[in-house]
């Protein structure tokens, strides 16, 4: 597997991916995303600010990753491990449904790490929705904390936070 900068073209397929793991989450009854978000500008404007990065198999795109230094208002008031120390956050991990259970998420997750490593934050941040059992397993099994938990606009249930230091 290879992981790379994410292209406009690579566009169709995300989108293609994100709708098939909507189709997921709603049978599971995590309403963490929805027709409304993300959507295609959410991916678009990631990969104009060259903050997305595509997993690649067999020449096709198998999964995404959003990489960057916005935690926004939300992340505020959370009991993060460290409060002064430089992060990266981790946004709109996607991965195929057809071929999941194959390590595309951890591999995902380590390239984060790296990536951050090669921009000197050596701290990553991320959410997930309370009703998706699935991320907060691979967050914990990749050695993230929960921190606690926040509250996004239009959503009735909490989001769990979580960090990872490495150094």
């Amino acid at each position: 597997m290879e992981i790379r900068q994410g292209h406009i073209d690579d566009l169709p397929t995300i989108m293609e991916i994100v709708k098939k793991a909507l189709v997921i989450m709603q049978k599971e009854g995590n309403d963490q995303w929805s027709h409304k978000y993300p959507n295609e500008n959410s991916f678009k404007i990631d990969i104009e600010n060259k903050n997305l990065f595509v997993a690649i198999m067999d020449d096709k795109v198998v999964g995404s990753i959003t990489i960057d230094q916005i935690g926004g208002k939300n992340y505020e008031g959370i009991a993060w491990t460290y409060h002064n120390r430089e992060y990266m956050v981790i946004h709109r991990l996607v991965v195929d449904p057809d071929i999941r259970g194959g390590g595309i998420a951890s591999n995902l997750l380590a390239f984060a790490e790296v990536y951050a490593i090669e921009q000197d934050v050596f701290y990553l941040k991320t959410d997930t929705y309370s009703l998706n059992d699935k991320a907060q397993n691979l967050f914990v099994k990749n050695g993230y904390n929960k921190v606690g938990s926040t509250f996004f606009e239009g959503k009735d249930k909490p989001f769990y936070c979580y960090d990872k230091l490495f150094l």
